[in-house]
């Protein structure tokens, strides 16, 4: 039988069949009401809730290792969210480490009573709304801009950046302002690099003078001779921007921005520091005054008794072009010209939570990634790797104290995280990545850990 004659036999009944079978499909139309309503009613607070619960958990870890300040900050976030706990059966329940491993985790569990419009018509009455979320905190560690060479020098690496016009696939993902399609690039930072300059409050002892150079090699991408890419006697690589629908730069020579800020108290916040130094690079510039040169603006010249000693910052952004400047950092005392460069003159730079560089020969390398502080003992420390694609062929990483644990590659465009767990007790040390690295392989590593270093910015994210 049809389903059309079907209703035909039933509303042709004369036996009173018809009433009957109206209220059963009424029932049947009132329980499809109740299913829509109460479930788009619930998705949405659940939402709702779900939004709340993640920007108190990031509010909360941001307060990390204290943590009565991070209850507090995310009990008033959620009670600004219109979820205040206690009041109207809302629980808002706050736990530090929730999976008993992880010092730097935070998780907020939320909790709201509902009463549904249609379903109390079929006994469902009320219900309770449980959602959670759960942030970390972790603390940068910093980088070796020189992956062990010998301080101020170029020696198995450089730095490189490309112009936000770049190809997100050739390496850098923090300077690419679009997808090689057009779409922008979520990972996109217009605040570009930061780099730490490390100045001794002995450094005019160890040098005789309170004047310090701060100088760049290499800081804009054009090579002498026009070579298209970085090899023997090269940093740069001269590249195009994709086609299609991707924006076009104005010239594929990149444009770099170097930008030198005072030390102050306050080094986890960059809104307020004060900039004394800066300078650009761009295809305006003569190469033969700074192509493979260490180079030196009037204004980077410091006077380290107007500025003091401590942590200066150097920020490296890209404001145009589509190509790769490699470059080099390097500070110490003024010198005549054909005097060498000293390592030894106290200053250190080291980059500050990511590591943008590039690898102009091929073969087997052992980078110095940086020191891990007797902090990290007990806890994972983590080294994320953008692109390590270009003839690589493995990584694995090892310490001054002969612990050693295995490492992964990422592809095209993509990240690999690993994971190293520092045995209890750790008293630090200095972790090397054994790298099998390509020619023009360029990628960015990452490297920090589940625990608080005192003053140093964190990076919050959610886990959970």
């Amino acid at each position: 039988m049809t389903a059309r004659r079907f209703f035909t036999q039933i509303f042709r009944d004369e036996d009173g069949s018809t009433l009957v079978w109206t209220c059963v499909l009424t029932m049947v139309l009132l329980g499809f009401t109740s299913l829509v309503v109460d479930v788009g009613f619930i998705n949405h607070q659940v939402a709702e809730m779900q939004k709340t619960a993640d920007a108190a958990a990031l509010a909360g870890a941001k307060q990390l290792p204290d943590e009565s300040m991070a209850g507090a900050f995310a009990l008033d976030l959620s009670e600004k969210n219109g979820y205040q706990d206690g009041v109207e059966g809302v629980q808002v329940n706050c736990v530090r480490n929730p999976d008993g491993c992880h010092s730097g985790w935070f998780q907020v569990q939320l909790s709201k009573p509902i009463n549904y419009f249609f379903a109390p018509l079929l006994g469902y009455d009320d219900g309770v709304i449980n959602v959670h979320a759960t942030a970390s905190y972790v603390s940068p560690l910093p980088l070796d801009i020189n992956g062990g060479g010998n301080y101020g020098f170029n020696g198995i690496q450089n730095l490189s950046v490309f112009g936000p016009y770049a190809p997100y696939t050739y390496g850098d993902c923090f300077s690419t302002q679009w997808l090689n399609n057009g779409d922008d690039n979520p990972e996109y930072n217009d605040e570009g690099y930061n780099f730490k300059l490390m100045v001794p409050g002995n450094y005019a002892a160890i040098n005789g003078t309170n004047e310090m150079w701060v100088e760049v090699f290499d800081p804009e991408t054009w090579n002498i001779g026009n070579a298209a890419n970085a090899g023997d006697g090269r940093v740069d690589e001269i590249r195009s921007a994709p086609g299609g629908g991707h924006p076009q730069p104005d010239s594929r020579y990149t444009t770099t921005t170097f930008q030198l800020f005072a030390p102050d108290d306050t080094p986890a916040d960059l809104d307020d520091d004060v900039m004394i130094a800066e300078a650009t690079y761009g295809p305006g510039d003569d190469p033969t005054l700074t192509d493979m040169q260490w180079v030196k603006g009037s204004d980077w010249e410091i006077n380290l008794a107007a500025w003091g000693t401590g942590d200066y910052r150097i920020n490296v952004k890209t404001i145009d072009g589509s190509s790769e400047n490699g470059f080099n950092l390097r500070a110490g005392p003024p010198r005549e010209e054909e005097d060498e460069f000293d390592s030894s003159n106290g200053t250190s730079i080291t980059a500050t939570g990511n590591l943008p560089m590039n690898f102009n020969t091929s073969g087997t390398v052992d980078i110095n990634l940086g020191e891990i502080p007797p902090e990290a003992a007990g806890f994972d420390v983590y080294v994320d790797k953008f692109d390590t694609d270009v003839g690589a062929k493995t990584v694995s990483y090892y310490d001054d104290l002969g612990n050693s644990w295995p490492g992964q590659l990422s592809g095209n465009g993509t990240w690999k995280l690993d994971v190293l767990t520092m045995p209890d007790g750790y008293p630090g040390s200095t972790l090397y990545a054994q790298y099998q690295a390509g020619s023009q392989d360029t990628s960015v590593w990452q490297m920090y850990f589940d625990g608080f270093l005192p003053g140093a910015p964190a990076i919050l994210r959610l886990v959970d």
